[in-house]
């Protein structure tokens, strides 16, 4: 299973998910980019090895949850009979036509964010259980965490409704939230986990999140990980020095060959990943659930916050300010609602 979410927000679509599969044969790597340790799963095997946001036009993506062969082979089946089906309705009733019956053990649920130039924003979802969903809601989530505890929470679903937020900083607000709730929950167990990242469909364009740096870190700053994400050619790079390795996360329907892709750009990553030269960075503390993002807007100039030099082989050094560190050790506030207690801070850098 997966978790992903979509939702509509100022004239735009956007859409988010882990990065966990499940397999029958053990996992090629010990934890995920964010420490999170594979293991064994009711039978079988989950790592965080799949990119589960999929473009599939220049102005349509789609994220999806459950049997990776047979979502696969339906997005493939999208992606083909996209551009010669008039509505939605008649797309999906040829994928119950084509490629239905569906097994209810091999269920699949998908979200698809479409937004051209000149029409209305829609947000669809689709699964092989119920079908098109009627409702039209402006927002949805799928996956194993639906049935289990939601990530987001009620205080952050509020930011969506009231429409206050600058739409540049909902999708990194949102994934900084849910990797959070990541790290301070054993997600494997529910067969989710690894990096959580998205992108925003406006105005007939697909925009992934922007280059982002996570740093984990434990109330006395003894302990400091960092994480690097950036997407090229729907393409997701991650390194992190939990794991001192580079990571690279695709979907075959939107990367054929990760091998010519890997060809053209591994003197970028490269060079990419020594670099701070990065938009947002998102500081979560490993203790309580203090969540900070930061947005850079110039790289010629000294950033007030923080400093960092990375040295390889897993090693850095980091140097974080007097504001920041304040920041990021800044009481909870239980709001009464049930919810798990957490902070959001956002700043400019």
């Amino acid at each position: 299973m997966t978790y992903c979410v979509g939702w509509k927000y100022g004239g735009a679509v956007y859409l988010l998910g882990d990065t966990a599969a499940t397999k029958p044969l053990p996992s090629s790597t010990d934890q995920s980019s964010f420490g999170q340790l594979h293991d064994k799963v009711r039978g079988e095997y989950v790592e965080e090895s799949l990119l589960k946001v999929v473009p599939i036009a220049p102005d349509t993506a789609i994220a999806f949850a459950g049997e990776v062969q047979l979502a696969t082979a339906i997005i493939e089946f999208l992606k083909e009979n996209f551009c010669s089906t008039e509505t939605f309705t008649h797309l999906f009733k040829k994928v119950n036509a084509s490629l239905g019956p569906f097994d209810p053990k091999r269920p699949v649920a998908l979200l698809l964010a479409y937004a051209p130039s000149n029409v209305e924003p829609q947000l669809i979802h689709w699964d092989s259980t119920h079908g098109l969903d009627s409702r039209q809601s402006d927002y949805y989530e799928i996956g194993s965490l639906t049935s289990y505890h939601a990530a987001l929470t009620p205080q952050v679903l509020s930011i969506l409704a009231n429409g206050q937020l600058a739409p540049d900083r909902i999708l990194p607000m949102l994934i900084a939230v849910v990797q959070s709730y990541g790290i301070h929950n054993n997600l494997i167990e529910q067969n989710v986990g690894g990096i959580i990242f998205g992108l925003r469909v406006y105005k007939g364009e697909i925009t992934w999140q922007e280059d982002t740096n996570f740093v984990l870190y434990d109330p006395t700053f003894a302990s400091l990980a960092y994480i690097s994400a950036f997407v090229r050619n729907d393409v997701l790079v991650v390194n992190s020095s939990l794991t001192n390795d580079i990571r690279a996360f695709a979907h075959s329907v939107s990367t054929p060959s990760i091998q010519a892709w890997q060809k053209s750009w591994n003197p970028f990553v490269v060079s990419h990943i020594n670099s701070d030269k990065y938009r947002y960075w998102v500081f979560l503390c490993t203790g309580a659930r203090v969540i900070t993002v930061l947005r850079r807007d110039r790289f010629d100039s000294e950033n007030k916050y923080f400093s960092l030099q990375y040295s390889g082989d897993g090693n850095f050094s980091f140097g974080l300010s007097p504001e920041l560190k304040a920041l990021l050790v800044e009481q909870l506030r239980d709001l009464g609602d049930g919810s798990l207690p957490f902070r959001l801070n956002f700043r400019n850098a």
